[in-house]
Order: structure tokens, then sequence, then C-alpha cells
């Protein structure tokens, strides 16, 4: 007679411990990835102003995705040299200032956008307000 308690234990799945620090990425892996994302954004840019100029649609999913598919394994060396060739960016330090600006770009829109939802928010308000003391008056025929 197989003991279920044995059983249950071999058929759980046993679960490996790995030390924080080799489940963090790598310094050279952070910075091929912020290489990546910087080509990512300047290279989706143009080619969505290309596509405005032409009255087309410009997928920006589509164009991360691939983007990141396509050069995930391209060697830091050889982002760099598109980086220097294609967007006058010499070194890793133009390119973390140019990372840094997209961030603080990305970041005035987003703070927009919730300044809009705000505003939209307290104009609802002011119209249901308004509405309140509109059932006040009295219509006269």
């Amino acid at each position: 007679m197989v003991n279920a308690r044995k059983v249950s234990k071999t058929v759980r799945k046993i679960e490996k411990h790995i030390p924080a620090l080799e489940r963090v990425t790598t310094y050279q892996e952070k910075v091929h990835l912020m290489v990546i994302e910087v080509l990512r954004e300047e290279s989706g840019r143009e080619l969505a102003a290309a596509a405005r100029f032409n009255g087309q649609e410009f997928d920006w999913e589509k164009h991360n995705y691939q983007f990141r598919k396509d050069y995930v394994n391209t060697p830091l060396k050889e982002l760099v040299n598109y980086a220097r060739k294609l967007y006058g960016l010499n070194n890793l330090d133009e390119i973390r200032d140019r990372r840094a600006a997209h961030k603080a770009a990305r970041s005035k829109r987003i703070e927009g956008l919730n300044s809009l939802n705000g505003n939209f928010d307290d104009v609802a308000d002011e119209d249901f307000e308004s509405d309140e003391y509109d059932e006040d008056l009295e219509i006269e025929d």
C-alpha cells in the first residue's frame, strides 16, 4: 500500500532558492537594454513622423515588440555605433542623457494627461452642480 503523504511530497514541485544578487540583471545587461531603449524610442519617433507625413498610421506597440526582438542579441558595440551614426550620440554618456530626456518627456506627458483627467472631473462636477441649481429655478411660461 502506498502512503498518500509520501506521494504528495514527491508530486509537489520543489522550488529552488536563488539568492537575490544572482537574480539581478548585471550592469552590462542594464547598459545594453538602455541603449536598445534609446534606439527604439529614437527610431520610433522618426518612423512615426514619416508615417504622419505620408498620412499613414504608425503602430507603436508593433514597432516596440519587433525592435526589441530584432536587436536584443545585438552586441553593445554595434548598438553604440548605430546610435553614433544615426543620432549623433557619440558615447554612453550621451546615450544616458538622451534616455533621461525620454523619461522626462514621458513623465511630462503622463502628468499632462493626468491633469486633463482631473480637469475633466472638475468640469463634470461643475456641470453637475449647475444642474442642481437649475432645478431651483422656476420657469415661467
